[in-house]
């Protein structure tokens, strides 16, 4: 082999090795490239996975309506907002967020094979307690993606069966107005006169069923608290039976069970009836609520009555 044959077999030899190497470093730029666009896409499908599981937890109520009163839930799909509210105020149902919370795997059908969630709820009123829904911890080396909402709930299970606001007379009374029994007898329950100012009574009726009947205690709360109307009382009866005495309202929230057990005739109409002293600076409202049997009185808290906001915080990690 001459001259001319051995640079034509180094030459091929450079050029092999140069194309080996160019293929080289391509496979691995292809391999680091297809790495990053499935990273890229997981992170995107995570991201729009966390954002629609948000969405259907708040917007939708859950498939059935009702899926927190059943007990065998295989085709149950949760929700959390309230069917009462409409779409646009993310009001959320305390009753379906403690089922989920009693029954957490219902979260782990509604996320793809291989992914973890949390749910957490926080109040923007720190005195509030969080609501640990699903209470689960990523570990630190997790990619975590999270969505966090302004939500509104009932604080608590606490069932409202009259309430009494002085600010605003009219929502006392339903739209015919309510006329005391106690009118048409001596001792007339006229209303008060804030402007005067006169005292006077506010009345109005409310039922309760057998089935909260033996299944709840009653509460009779006030707000503020503590009472600047010293001389404040409250009376419930039956119109077709006016026996009983009027009771001092206290600063604490009182159980009232063994009144309502002496006057509930089984479903008839009782009447709560406050009386204060019209004085503007007194004014105080109150609540007759219901509350499951059982539930400890330092839980009772006027605190946790009404609409309460908070954080709606989803995370979901691999």
């Amino acid at each position: 082999m001459d001259s001319y044959g051995y640079i034509f077999t180094i030459d091929a030899l450079l050029s092999l090795i140069l194309i080996i190497v160019i293929i080289g470093v391509s496979a691995d730029a292809m391999d680091i490239a297809g790495t990053k666009i499935t990273d890229f896409s997981n992170e995107k499908s995570n991201e729009r996975i966390v954002v629609d599981l948000a969405e259907v937890l708040i917007k939708t109520p859950g498939s059935p309506e009702n899926w927190e009163e059943i007990k065998y839930f295989n085709r149950v799909t949760p929700g959390l907002r309230d069917i009462k509210s409409n779409y646009a105020d993310n009001k959320l149902s305390m009753a379906k967020i403690n089922y989920l919370k009693s029954n957490p795997n219902l979260m782990d059908k509604m996320i793809p094979e291989g992914l973890n969630c949390s749910l957490m709820i926080y109040p923007t009123d720190p005195s509030l307690p969080a609501i640990p829904v699903i209470n689960r911890t990523p570990k630190d080396d997790s990619e975590v993606y999270i969505v966090n909402r302004t939500v509104s709930y009932e604080y608590s299970l606490y069932n409202i069966y009259s309430a009494i606001i002085m600010d605003n007379l009219e929502n006392n009374f339903n739209k015919t107005g309510y006329i005391c029994h106690y009118s048409s007898m001596t001792n007339t329950h006229k209303q008060p006169d804030f402007n005067k100012p006169k005292p006077g009574w506010i009345c109005k009726p409310f039922k309760i069923s057998a089935e909260d009947f033996n299944s709840t205690d009653f509460y009779l709360i006030t707000y503020p608290p503590v009472l600047n109307d010293k001389n404040s009382l409250w009376l419930i009866d039956r119109p077709d039976n006016t026996t009983g005495s009027t009771q001092k309202f206290t600063k604490s929230p009182m159980n009232i069970n063994s009144r309502i057990n002496e006057i509930w005739d089984g479903n008839g109409l009782l009447v709560l009836h406050v009386y204060t002293s019209g004085a503007s600076f007194n004014r105080f409202n109150v609540y007759l609520v219901g509350v499951p049997s059982g539930t400890p009185e330092n839980n009772i808290k006027v605190d946790y009555i009404g609409l309460k906001s908070a954080y709606f915080i989803l995370k979901i990690w691999n």
